[in-house]
């Protein structure tokens, strides 16, 4: 978006330039309007939405008139050759055949002259449509509101609109295919007559090849349709559900309840700790009682298997409410906690193994983010978005550093042992027992009777049945059939857009799954790998796997402040996937050949975690962005698609850490990040082919 000003400016054909969308100009009143917004009331904002869109909707009166005036000489010249070729007879002299044969390419040359002058006609619209989404988008992200939706909704399907020139090119279209026929007939008849001319008559007519211009105009007007898709799925977004009910989900700051908010990021961070405490004891506390060390993967691996249970259950719940299901998750980590500490003095693996399920089926993750994109105000959502994945951070470093802390712990009570390896469930026990009371006595319920249908809608812009329209006011009034309208243009819109809405959900649920199989294959093995490469101690890996963690704050706070302003989400995405596939290679040992080092792993293992933790907060940031409210509501929802990717991916990880680990230690690295390598590969095609629809 920082650069596209200059690439109009770059690629704008000589003579239009007063045509273009006014990017500059529209960037520096956003400038403007940004200075103090935070401070304004409520009716100077409606003001700043009125004033631009009537800005707006003068840029793009101008460009659909250029457009219209620019299709009009086209399509003159190309009736002026039609009745050209239609005055050329056939004649079988020779005199005449080369005659007409010159005549021929003549036209020939006028059609391909045409076509080059309606490639740039076609540029110019798809570089229009870009700017506007552009702007759009830059509006709302700079301003904190929600103008985008709202704008194209209301311009894009009303009878009388002049952005249907752009969107639906109907009129281009036309051009294309008389160009493209009349070509392609004058090629064959050009090449007939002269085959004949110097052949004979008795030759086959063979098809010509595709002129190099109609491949190019074909190429130009796909990009246009993928530009214009966008620009259709982003109102789609209320089309598919246009009724005021929708417009009550979002939430203004008097019914944002911060303490609330708070304890759900808290809730997410001892979760964290919760999940990877084990990680640097896990082999050993499976040896203690009588298992292999390998069976740590399993250990690991339980809780997030079961999660993928609990997912569903407390996505369903959260329909109706968030603090009992809260509640119920507490409940359920207390006694998990309780069933691990007691494993090792009851001597039952069986036990420990229930407690790690117990815990998984205490994750609230899918809670966690669905009340952030859901109860968080829309200005505050990258806030806590970012916030997220720092509490995630902070607890997979506060984790393996209390279980170094807690090595030196080794006494009885009763009887009953107490060790470095269990002491993690009875800390963590009487950790959750703390945030029980502090979710009864603060946590306060959102109101959900919005989700029901029942609630006032809130009036988020002006009336539009104002003297002076609003930015979501019809251009000329209502539609005499605005019902019918609304109900064939909400089915046929839906059936349009569908691959435009999956796609890019798909591939940022792919990244999702990728980077939390990548970086759970990292943590997981890390007290193998290290224990049979460098002979470190449980103790050390643990503040090792601590220090790393620390990392990742810093780097957020560089993404968020500085690289998230200067570059499109998708182009940190694409990056941080390229520097997965760096940190995930350069962990490969490649013994005997070259000696594995701690400091290669240690270096892999810092990319590899900063990358996958980067991709996070910016993958779940766009996804908030670009799921449909209809897909946001009900079972699947952003935070329970987003945690069941993740979750899959932790299970799959450790399971397979498990499985290798049978076979012996020499090639547990290997085998666990070769597919690891594969997985990431894979999802840097299947991100770098849906690059665009990623906006």
């Amino acid at each position: 978006m920082v650069h596209f000003g200059r690439y109009i400016k770059a690629h704008r054909v000589p003579g239009w330039e007063t045509y273009y969308i006014g990017y500059k100009q529209l960037k520096k009143k956003i400038n403007e309007c940004s200075k103090h917004v935070a401070e304004r009331s409520e009716e100077e904002r409606q003001e700043i939405l009125r004033k631009f869109s009537k800005l707006l909707d003068s840029q793009v009166e101008k460009i659909v008139l250029f457009l219209i005036e620019r299709q009009g000489i086209l399509a003159g010249k190309l009736q002026q050759l039609r009745e050209k070729a239609e005055g050329d007879l056939p004649d079988q002299s020779m005199d005449m055949t080369v005659t007409l044969l010159s005549e021929r390419a003549s036209v020939i040359e006028a059609y391909r002259q045409i076509g080059k002058e309606l490639l740039n006609l076609l540029q110019y619209v798809e570089m229009n449509a870009m700017g506007l989404r552009k702007i759009l988008k830059k509006f709302d992200k700079r301003l904190g509101l929600r103008l985008r939706e709202h704008y194209l909704l209301t311009r894009i399907n009303h009878p009388y609109s002049q952005l249907q020139q752009v969107l639906r090119q109907v009129g281009i279209g036309a051009i294309i295919a008389t160009i493209s026929r009349n070509l392609a007939e004058l090629q064959s008849e050009r090449w007939h007559s002269y085959s004949s001319f110097s052949l004979g008559n008795n030759v086959p007519r063979v098809a010509p090849t595709k002129e190099p211009i109609i491949k190019a105009m074909e190429h130009e007007y796909q990009k246009l349709t993928k530009e214009v898709g966008i620009l259709s799925f982003i109102a789609s977004a209320f089309l598919l559900q246009p009724s005021d009910e929708e417009l009550s989900d979002t939430v203004e700051e008097e019914e944002y309840h911060r303490w609330s908010a708070y304890l759900n990021q808290l809730n997410t961070f001892l979760y964290m700790v919760n999940y990877y405490v084990i990680v640097p004891t896990s082999d050993e506390y499976a040896q203690l009682l009588n298992t292999p060390a390998t069976l740590s993967g399993v250990i690991i691996g339980s809780m997030p298997l079961t999660a993928t249970i609990s997912a569903v259950i407390f996505t369903l719940w959260s329909n109706k409410s968030y603090k009992a299901p809260l509640v119920v998750s507490t409940l359920l980590l207390i006694l998990g906690n309780l069933s691990y500490a007691l494993a090792l003095p009851l001597n039952s693996v069986w036990l420990l193994l229930l407690g790690r399920a117990l815990e998984g089926l205490g994750c609230a993750r899918a809670i966690n983010r669905r009340y952030i994109m859901h109860e968080v105000p829309q200005s505050k959502i990258r806030n806590f978005s970012a916030a997220f994945v720092s509490a995630s951070a902070l607890g997979m470093t506060v984790g393996p550093a209390l279980a170094s802390a807690l090595s030196v712990v080794n006494f009885e009570i009763g009887g009953m042992i107490i060790n470095y390896c269990n002491a993690s469930g009875w800390v963590l026990g009487l950790a959750w027992i703390l945030y029980l009371f502090l979710i009864l006595i603060f946590f306060k319920e959102p109101n959900k009777e919005h989700s029901l249908g029942s609630a006032k809608p809130k009036q988020t812009f002006s009336d539009p049945n104002e003297e002076d329209f609003g930015a979501l006011a019809p251009l000329l009034g209502e539609s005499p059939h605005k019902e019918d309208e609304k109900k064939n243009r909400g089915a046929k819109s839906f059936m349009s857009v569908l691959w435009d809405i999956t796609l890019p959900i798909q591939i940022l649920l792919v990244n999702c799954f990728m980077l939390k199989f990548a970086s759970e294959m990292l943590i997981s093995e890390a007290t193998l790998v290290t224990g049979f490469y460098f002979s470190w101690s449980s103790s050390t890996v643990g503040w090792f796997l601590g220090a790393l963690g620390l990392t990742v704050l810093p780097s957020s706070v560089v993404v968020a402040n500085y690289i998230s302003n200067k570059f499109q989400e998708r182009v940190i995405i694409m990056w941080t996937v390229i520097l997965t596939v760096v940190g995930v290679s350069g962990s490969l040992s490649f013994a005997p050949f070259i000696q594995y080092t701690t400091v290669q792993y240690v270096t892999a293992a810092l990319v590899l975690f900063i990358s996958t933790n980067v991709l996070e907060g910016v993958g779940m940031s766009l996804l908030a962005k670009m799921m449909s409210p209809r897909l946001s509501k009900g079972l699947f929802n952003c935070g329970f698609l987003s945690t069941e990717a993740g979750t899959i991916a932790r299970a799959l990880a450790d399971g397979l850490i498990t499985l290798v680990g049978r076979g012996g230690m020499t090639n547990l690295l290997n085998f666990t990040m070769i597919p690891t390598l594969l997985i990431v590969l894979g999802t840097f095609a299947f991100t770098w082919f849906g690059y665009y629809s990623l906006y």
